[in-house]
Order: structure tokens, then C-alpha cells, then sequence
């Protein structure tokens, strides 16, 4: 995906319905767009479009109503009356609406005031500036459209998105101005469409709906839930990620020198707890590496702390500890080891180790003289073992 689909196209993607590539190079030399919401204001328009045309580029003035364009057009004549604008919207004639567009791209005029006409299939390169007229009104989708019509050249690209009064907004509206303007690093679509989501909810995948019902059973419980139908329906089993808890005292985050970016560690978070076999657990890590470079410890902790919780959930094991160098495993009531299994692990390790088979199994390796940034990397290949 390069744009930003509906909430329900993407969801089917996320759930497996649907096939989905992403594509997160920019192309060369492209600059993020600096996106700013500010209220309606003569003197900030005139500054905007002023600065703009100082540096020898044109404007887009995005007014969504074609029963005051005009009046939009006299206004600003009168705020910035040294600039040439046109104006251009779906119900001119063809031919009008054809020759406008041409001069404009001629640099015959400084601005165009259009409505949403604009948000797709047209590059002009020249045009850096884009101002949006109640930004509210518009989905989430529709603004990243309208905001990647600018910074199509090497020039820094500017998008301000006017509203009324924020305390006069909609608590949505607010959201997905949030959004547009948090994300404006080039290829943000996904995390712009993921937002979307969140926001408006999945709809329905066998209705008319393209959005709404999230809200009402959580977002977690939906996917759980869609994720079971569409396994029953393809007769597939369905890999849930592990429920074996790591309580452990070895650091295990990603680091802000190493990803900079919120969004993307969430996602990465969100992705590794979600992992249900430690063939995803590779693909994170080699992703991650491919990406960002050679992992940090913290990180690399992280990676194999998710294999741990895998491997130790396999084997029926309920609870990881592993604190001060000691490493406590408690296995599931009523499971109960075979000799087999038992020998595994004596074999697999020099560690001191010590074994209570009465009532809950429990097992305590002593690995205080491995090296701390190795203990959960051992004791990964150590239960991978067994």
C-alpha cells in the first residue's frame, strides 16, 4: 500500500483475507511534509501563500463547497491581492476545467482554489504549499491524499490544515487532525490507515459496512474473534501467541537511539507479544536488523525473551523467572516430565540444577556464571532442547 485504504480493506489484509504488500521507500530526495492545524485566519493565509509565492511556487486552496467557491475566490483576492488565483471544482465544463489546470501547471497562476477534486492523479511538482479549508470535515484518508498532492520535487513541502475553534470540534474530528499532523514522515500511510481503523472501527466483512462496531466488543476482542472464524472457515488451526509468563530482572526494550520513531516500536511491541511460533520471532529480528542494523542487547533481550515464552509455552510451562542469574520453571498443573525430557535437560546444560516432581513440577537451573547477556539466549537454546 502506498495510500491509505478503508478500514475494512485493511482489516481484511491484517486478518489474512485479503493479500497486502507494502511499499515504504520514498522516492529519491523526497522531504517529509511539515503539517500544521491552525485556525481559519486572514493574516496567516496571506503569510502562508505570500511565502510561497516568494519562493517561486504555487499553492493549492482546498474548498470543499462549490456553492461558495466563489465567495472563497473574493476573499481572497482581497487578502492576498498580489496573487493570480483560479479557481477549479467538478461541475465546470470539461473543457474549462482542462485549460485551468493547464495554466496552472504553466505557472500562469499563483493559486488554485479547488475542491477535493485535486486528491488523486495529479502531480505538480511546483506546488509546495497546500492549505486546507475545514480540515475537520474530511476523513482521514481524503487528508493524506490532499497533503501528498505537495512535496513531489526536492523542495520542503508545507500543509495547513484550518479548522474552527478545536473546542468546537468533535471529539473524531480532533483525532484524526492528531493523526494527519503526528504522521507526516514520508510512507506514514499504514500507520495513518491503522489509525483510521482504530478510529472508525472495521464494519463489517461479509456487509455493506466499511466501517464502525470496533467500538462495542474492543479492538483486541475483534480481531480474536474474526481470526477464529476465518480459521474455522479455511479448517485450519488456529496459533495463539503463548500464554507462559517471563518475569525476569535482564533489560528487554527497544532503545530510543536505536528507533527513534513511537509508532514503530508500538507496532514492533504489539507484533513480538502477538507471535505464535518463533518462525514470526525470526522474521521481527531479521526485519528489525534489516532496517534499523545489528540489534542493542536491550533488543536482542527482547527478541529472545519472546522465543523464550514460545519454546517454555510448548512444553507446558507456565511461568518463566529468571532473576539474579537463578531460573525458575514452573510447568502447568498436572503436567508431568518424562525421563526423557528430564535427561534432555541435564544433558543441554552444566548448570547446577535442581528438580521437584511432587505436586506442581517445578525446575530451578542456577546460571549465575553465565554471562548476563547471555542468560536468556541460553536458556532459549537450552529449552529448544528438550
Amino acid at each position: 500500500m502506498t495510500a491509505t485504504p478503508i478500514p475494512r480493506t485493511l482489516q481484511m489484509s491484517l486478518m489474512g483475507v485479503r493479500d497486502m504488500s507494502l511499499i515504504n521507500t520514498s522516492p529519491k530526495d523526497r522531504l517529509p511534509i511539515i503539517t500544521e492545524i491552525t485556525e481559519f485566519d486572514p493574516t496567516t493565509i496571506a503569510m502562508v501563500i505570500l511565502r510561497e509565492i516568494d519562493r517561486g511556487g504555487q499553492v493549492f486552496f482546498v474548498h470543499n463547497r462549490v456553492q461558495t467557491i466563489e465567495a472563497m475566490y473574493q476573499y481572497l483576492k482581497k487578502v492576498v491581492p498580489q496573487a493570480e488565483v483560479a479557481v477549479a471544482h467538478g461541475q465546470m465544463h470539461e473543457k474549462s476545467l482542462e485549460g485551468i489546470m493547464v495554466a496552472f501547471m504553466a505557472k500562469r497562476f499563483d493559486v488554485l482554489l479547488c475542491t477535493s477534486i485535486i486528491e488523486s492523479g495529479l502531480d505538480i511538482p511546483n506546488a509546495n504549499t497546500i492549505i486546507i479549508n475545514r480540515a475537520d470535515r474530511f476523513g482521514l484518508a481524503q487528508l493524506y491524499q490532499l497533503r501528498g498532492r505537495v512535496g513531489r520535487s526536492t523542495m520542503r513541502a508545507y500543509a495547513y490544515l484550518l479548522t474552527p475553534p478545536t473546542r468546537l470540534l468533535k471529539a473524531d474530528a480532533v483525532k484524526r487532525l492528531r493523526a494527519i499532523e503526528a504522521h507526516s514522515d514520508l510512507g506514514s500511510g499504514f500507520a495513518l490507515a491503522m489509525r483510521d481503523l482504530e478510529i472508525r472501527g472495521a464494519g463489517t466483512i461479509l456487509g455493506s459496512r466499511q466501517s464502525g462496531y470496533i467500538e462495542d466488543i474492543g479492538y483486541d476482542l475483534y480481531n480474536k474473534l474474526l481470526e477464529e472464524a476465518i480459521a474455522k472457515m479455511k479448517g485450519s488451526p488456529l496459533e495463539r501467541p503463548p500464554d507462559t509468563k517471563l518475569e525476569t530482572d535482564i533489560e528487554m526494550y527497544l532503545d530510543n537511539d536505536y528507533i527513534n520513531d513511537r509508532q514503530q516500536k508500538v507496532d514492533l511491541y504489539r507484533r513480538l507479544a502477538d507471535s505464535a511460533n518463533l518462525e514470526t520471532v525470526e522474521t521481527i529480528h531479521s526485519e528489525i536488523e534489516d532496517r534499523f542494523g545489528k540489534l542493542p542487547q536491550s533488543s536482542m533481550n527482547l527478541i529472545n525473551g519472546a522465543a523464550v515464552k514460545i519454546t517454555a509455552s510448548h512444553l507446558e510451562i507456565e511461568k518463566v523467572k529468571l532473576k539474579k542469574g537463578i531460573v525458575n520453571l514452573f510447568f502447568k498443573e498436572g503436567r508431568m516430565l518424562k525421563r526423557e525430557e528430564v535427561e534432555s535437560l541435564r544433558k543441554a546444560t552444566d548448570c547446577p540444577m535442581e528438580f521437584s516432581l511432587t505436586g506442581n513440577v517445578q525446575i530451578i537451573i542456577d546460571m549465575t556464571q553465565t554471562d548476563e547477556n547471555n542468560r536468556l539466549s541460553f536458556l532459549r537454546g537450552l529449552l529448544g532442547k528438550v
